[in-house]
């Protein structure tokens, strides 16, 4: 018999493409998206039930890039906890459940670790950036349900805490995305139009460690597969500034005008530097190098320009 995976925010980046894979080797799989309200217990409970996974992939959130974090800070936060404990309740009271895979966010580790190596035991060990510290209380909070659970037996799981994932089927809203999607929209579309300059939030020195989605599923894959325990990174290693992704961009978009970089709105973390120790341990590296999936990033976008995800 298939294995029953749920997953929850399945129309987003990582579901879409995770659901495809898993779905190309054999599992059942329940992929739902914003059609069901988790932040509602009922719809929560009713759609664990009514399916009944063994596996439960926990994606959905309210994400958003910098200004989204920033100008919303109370719906970020109020949205996900409820999402977040709406679903491990669920889980938690049903007899099917035996496995939570969860999506944390490399954002909420600590602001006092910024240039130095982000080690999954210190997620939770002081106050993270202000920009984005209301989502990243809530995601940090998932974290702190799940570990209470497993100290008492009642549930296995992982979290997963990924550098900067970029790819298709990701959000390309022209103000509310992250920065990949939101410069690659951007370029193409000022290199469409031949617009004369594009101006970019910050200084462009932040750094980020950028994590094509087709190298996050294989990790995601393999660490579902072993069942793995705790929170682990998963990350190329590999740190780009702003400035360097925007040249880059600029590069393989064609955009002929110039790039300005408007220090009056702030740039985010300075880099976020992730220990890899764990996921080395499972023989997993990336596949492709950041050219490498922004070509595929920026090809895909092109041919869904008029359809991409919004939201």
């Amino acid at each position: 018999m298939a294995e029953k995976i749920l997953i929850t925010g399945g129309t987003g980046l990582i579901g879409r493409n995770l659901s495809e894979r898993l779905i190309e080797r054999g599992s059942e799989v329940l992929a739902i998206g914003s059609e069901y309200d988790l932040r509602n217990v009922e719809t929560s409970d009713k759609v664990v039930e009514s399916f009944r996974p063994s596996i439960v992939i926990h994606l959905a959130a309210r994400v958003g890039g910098i200004h989204a974090n920033n100008s919303y800070k109370s719906d970020f936060y109020s949205d996900n906890v409820l999402i977040n404990t709406n679903i491990v309740n669920s889980c938690l009271k049903s007899s099917f459940v035996d496995y939570i895979f969860a999506m944390g966010t490399g954002c909420a580790y600590p602001k006092r670790l910024e240039g130095k190596i982000l080690h999954e035991g210190d997620f939770l060990d002081g106050i993270p950036e202000i920009t984005n510290d209301a989502y990243a209380y809530a995601k940090r909070g998932l974290l702190v349900h799940l570990k209470a659970l497993e100290e008492r037996d009642m549930m296995n799981y992982a979290y997963c805490i990924p550098a900067n994932i970029y790819g298709s089927y990701d959000n390309f809203h022209p103000t509310h995305s992250h920065v990949v999607p939101g410069l690659i929209r951007r370029f193409v579309d000022a290199a469409q139009k031949n617009m004369d300059e594009i101006s970019i939030w910050g200084d462009g020195s932040a750094m980020r460690d950028f994590l094509y989605i087709e190298d996050c599923i294989d990790a995601m894959v393999s660490l579902i597969d072993m069942r793995y325990s705790g929170p682990i990174n998963i990350a190329t290693g590999i740190q780009t500034t702003i400035k360097d992704l925007s040249y880059m961009l600029k590069e393989l978009t064609s955009f002929e005008g110039k790039i300005k970089f408007d220090t009056s709105f702030p740039s985010g973390q300075s880099r976020r530097d992730f220990s890899l120790e764990k996921i080395k341990s499972i023989s997993w590296k990336p596949r492709h190098s950041l050219k490498e999936g922004l070509e595929k990033t920026i090809l895909w976008y092109k041919e869904n320009q008029k359809n991409v995800r919004e939201r």
